[in-house]
């Protein structure tokens, strides 16, 4: 891919990892059109719009692995974000690694939040480990304004669910963190995240 390629991929900020060797499916080649005018286009901006839910609603019956694997192999945002939320919405757990290394990698921008998203909506002790990891590494990298805001509501989120405290290990981090970022609010992050998983609980219980 060229530079503006990757660019309108969101591939916007180069930045080095020890995630970087992380295998997961890469597939650079232009999204079929059927998908994107399916799919992508009206859900990649959000699955709380009414509009977005609308479409899931509607097209539930035909969300199965092998349009989430499509989706998220494609290298770009867009069908990236869009699976995670399916994936989110279907339970679909099976892709758990892949989206936890997704975010760890964090390639492209904009798609981390859903990735956190799913996450959160799997509830398992491996998408809480990656959540964790996550926040161990990127929480450090203060010049990153990646999505350390929403692994931290994702979180926050799940020790309520789980009475837990795995959050508050990294309060201290993220204090740090913030220093200069004057526009970061947890409090404001956990609200819309959970604004957000109150969605996706949504979806999951209307009928086919």
């Amino acid at each position: 891919m060229n530079p503006l390629e990757l660019h309108i991929a969101g591939a916007t900020v180069t930045h080095t990892s020890p995630f970087a060797t992380l295998d997961v499916p890469d597939d650079r080649n232009l999204l079929p059109t059927d998908l994107r005018e399916s799919w992508v286009i009206p859900l990649c901006f959000g699955i709380r719009k009414p509009e977005a839910s609308k479409v899931i609603v509607q097209r539930r019956h035909l969300i199965n692995d092998e349009l989430i694997s499509a989706l998220l192999a494609n290298f770009n945002w867009r069908p990236r974000t869009v699976a995670a939320y399916l994936a989110a919405v279907s339970n679909s757990d099976s892709f758990t690694t892949q989206i936890g290394r997704l975010l760890l990698r964090s390639d492209v921008c904009y798609a981390g939040g859903a990735y956190c998203v799913a996450l959160a909506s799997f509830n398992s002790a491996e998408a809480i480990s990656f959540l964790d990891k996550y926040l161990d590494y990127y929480l450090k990298r203060t010049e990153l304004w990646f999505d350390q805001a929403e692994a931290m509501a994702a979180l926050a989120f799940l020790d309520r669910i789980n009475r837990t405290s795995t959050a508050a290990r990294h309060m201290d981090a993220w204090v740090n963190f913030v220093k200069d970022k004057t526009n970061w609010n947890l409090e404001s992050s956990l609200v819309r995240f959970e604004e957000t998983m109150a969605t996706v609980n949504e979806i999951k219980t209307l009928e086919r």
